[in-house]
């Protein structure tokens, strides 16, 4: 089996590329799809919300132009923050779990990343990699719903809705993983993706 590799094995061309800071044009559209995506999972997770806990949610909030709300939308904001944090985090852990290797992380005004430049990364490692912040977050805040009190669902709705709306740069680049070989290779520079495959 293939292991994550500092060198590219002899034989290995470049597939494709995926490059979000050549590309803008594509990085406005996955925001815009992304905001979509956030939208749907925020009325879908409500739904869920309303169905586990039965009328708790609408009778816990009551709006209005107070220090009470500001103070909400203040922690909202933090958590927001937090969660792309903790998003890129997770990102990390796994590359440097499969590679021993410490990422590189930055903020653009279109995307965060974390990354490992100098690794060419086996593509089932590297769905892992991509997917883990998806799943791993959304599934503990569907899990806190149960958890929380009824006046912290409304955050932590918004929250799911933030981190899967959040993932559709992951989600793209999983997509363009389903057609390559078990033995193709990612190397991952954070603004670009590039797919390596022996003929």
């Amino acid at each position: 089996m293939i292991s994550s590799t500092q060198t590219l094995p002899e034989g290995y061309i470049r597939i494709v590329e995926i490059n979000l800071a050549k590309k803008k044009g594509l990085a406005v559209l996955l925001n815009i799809i992304g905001l979509f995506i956030s939208i749907v999972t925020f009325v879908l997770s409500l739904s869920f919300t309303n169905w586990f806990i039965p009328g708790q949610f609408l009778n816990a909030y009551v709006f209005r132009a107070d220090l009470v709300t500001i103070s909400w939308l203040l922690v909202l904001i933090i958590l927001v923050i937090i969660s792309l944090m903790v998003h890129e985090f997770i990102h990390s852990f796994f590359f440097w779990f499969f590679t021993r290797s410490k990422p590189v992380y930055a903020v653009h005004l279109a995307y965060a990343y974390a990354a490992a430049p100098g690794w060419y990364i086996p593509v089932r490692q590297y769905r892992i990699i991509g997917l883990a912040p998806l799943v791993l977050m959304d599934v503990v805040g569907l899990l806190m719903i149960t958890l929380v009190p009824p006046n912290w669902l409304l955050i932590l709705v918004i929250l799911i809705a933030f981190n899967t709306g959040g993932s559709v740069g992951d989600m793209w680049i999983m997509w363009n993983t389903l057609r390559k070989s078990p033995e193709c290779l990612v190397n991952d520079v954070g603004d670009g993706v590039t797919f390596f495959e022996a003929p």
